[in-house]
């Protein structure tokens, strides 16, 4: 016969050894976690000008970003200058991140959290031309 003492020792023990399992089982948390790109701006040629925008994307369900900006060919003497903007309407932005001026080929990337709802980028290229494309990555 079992007293409710050894049965409590008992589940105690088995729970040691089964909770573990499940804590630390691969890809639990991974399961869990939700990842999302968006591509503000495709692979173009883009001229020297006044600013110019992305479209805003709704990006509420993550807090936290990368920004991944492949420049693929630059004419003359071209500057790039990014600037990350958030909104909580899609429709009045405000500069979150001004990222570090671009001024050759290469792929750059820019971290962003707290973001807000929408995120959108604004770009200005100065000189005479470059060719870029512009992705966020995003997840919780």
């Amino acid at each position: 016969m079992i007293t409710k003492g050894k049965n409590k020792a008992a589940v105690w023990a088995i729970l040691a050894i089964l909770v573990p399992c499940f804590v630390m089982a691969p890809g639990v948390i991974a399961e869990d976690r939700k990842v999302s790109s968006k591509t503000f701006l495709s692979s173009a040629t883009y001229s020297a000008g006044s600013a110019a925008y992305s479209s805003g994307f709704l990006v509420s369900a993550y807090n936290e970003g990368q920004l991944l900006v492949n420049v693929t060919a630059e004419s003359g003497t071209s500057t790039l200058d990014i600037v990350i903007q958030t909104s909580d309407d899609n429709s009045t932005y405000y500069d979150h991140t001004t990222c570090a001026q671009i001024t050759a080929t290469g792929q750059y990337r820019f971290a962003v959290t707290n973001f807000g709802k929408y995120v959108r980028v604004e770009y200005t290229v100065g000189g005479t031309s470059f060719v870029f494309g512009v992705v966020g990555v995003f997840k919780n």
